[in-house]
């Protein structure tokens, strides 16, 4: 009770010595991590686990003691080789981590408690796991030629100009041989590259296809539906040809709040449109108003309809600053009865709203 009483006059004496102190020892970790979030992309249970490193260096003067790694599930194991860093010493933690029979993402945490952070340092590994099917047959019924899909077309989503985007498709190979990619002919796009994980996938067996596609090869913008064919090697070639759906966006570095007003800005006079009931014999035409709200010049990169039945007219790309013009449609409803919506897409170097979709309903009689 003596002791805690003598603390607390302490306290209360020497109060603004202890507040400095304290602000003092709130400094930040002297640690400098390579990254803090491991992706692992697909993995597949029968391959057991998949083994990732996180590089660290200490930038500190002090020596820095890993104490204690906590993880967040079974599944996630660690190890390292020295718990000690010195000054400007490198070190890395090993983490293992064990596919479950859960399918879908998943997030794990790894938390690497220190001498000097007591809380710990949080990585994070991330992937998707798909667990081995019941039926092999019925799960990858979509067949292209020996090797089975789950779906009949890959889905790529969004892609950005700034970097390629990879996406893991798994597949089964119903093949009584092994296989592996034919690199020297693969017959692929320049904006499409294929590996296969693992390189050589065993007789009726399972494995994963890197399909990496890059934006700015592509050097296009809007959506595309692709087929790209490539070959396998196993007892003579084999032709396999995929269908790829993708949305090629151009990229824009975040704006800061500060300059919002001086980049370029689009304005669009409407982005919904009521046509009301139509005759499908009748061509329909309207009229869309494009502005440069800005100082800075604006271009519009392509426009975009998602039918040949809508047509549009666009006498200039390039708008000044307080610039107009007018962008004429026309819809060709023949053929077509009952409620119907298009949709015009119109890309430009607005970085706050690069891509504007304009949706045009109507009730064809």
């Amino acid at each position: 009770m003596k002791n805690i009483q003598f603390i607390s006059l302490s306290v209360l004496i020497n109060f603004a010595f202890l507040l400095s102190v304290h602000a003092q020892a709130v400094v930040e970790s002297p640690l400098i991590w390579e990254r803090q979030k491991a992706s692992l992309g697909s993995v597949m249970e029968e391959y057991g686990k998949v083994t990732t490193e996180f590089f660290v260096a200490n930038d500190g003067d002090a020596p820095v003691i890993i104490e204690e790694v906590e993880t967040d599930c079974g599944c996630t194991t660690v190890d390292f080789v020295s718990d000690t860093l010195l000054h400007n010493q490198i070190g890395a933690i090993k983490v293992d981590y064990q596919p479950t029979g859960f399918g879908g993402d998943f997030e794990k945490k790894v938390v690497v408690k220190t001498n000097i952070n007591p809380a710990g340092d949080t990585l994070y590994l991330e992937g998707f796991n798909i667990p081995y099917p019941e039926n092999v047959a019925s799960y990858y019924d979509y067949k292209v030629g020996s090797l089975g899909f789950r779906f009949s077309s890959i889905n790529m989503g969004d892609v950005f100009t700034n970097e390629p985007k990879i996406k893991y498709v798994d597949f089964y190979n119903f093949k009584d041989l092994p296989i592996t990619l034919d690199h020297d002919h693969s017959g692929l796009p320049a904006h499409v590259k294929i590996n296969m994980i693992p390189a050589i996938v065993p007789a009726k067996s399972r494995g994963l296809l890197a399909i990496q596609y890059d934006g700015a090869e592509k050097n296009d913008l809007g959506f595309f539906d692709e087929q790209v064919a490539f070959k396998i090697e196993s007892r003579g070639d084999q032709g396999v040809e995929l269908r790829l759906l993708t949305t090629v966006q151009e990229y824009f570095a975040p704006v800061p709040k500060s300059e919002v007003n001086q980049v370029p800005r689009l304005g669009v006079s409407e982005v919904e449109v009521d046509l009301g009931r139509i005759s499908s014999k009748e061509t329909v035409h309207h009229e869309i108003t494009l502005s440069n709200m800005s100082p800075k010049e604006v271009n519009i990169r392509k426009v975009v309809t998602n039918c040949d039945c809508m047509q549009f007219q666009l006498p200039s790309y390039d708008l000044s600053p307080g610039d107009k013009v007018t962008l004429t449609l026309t819809f060709d409803p023949s053929g077509r009865l009952g409620i119907d919506h298009k949709m015009v897409s119109i890309f430009s170097n607005d970085p706050l709203n690069p891509t504007r979709t304009i949706v045009f309903k109507s009730r064809i009689d």
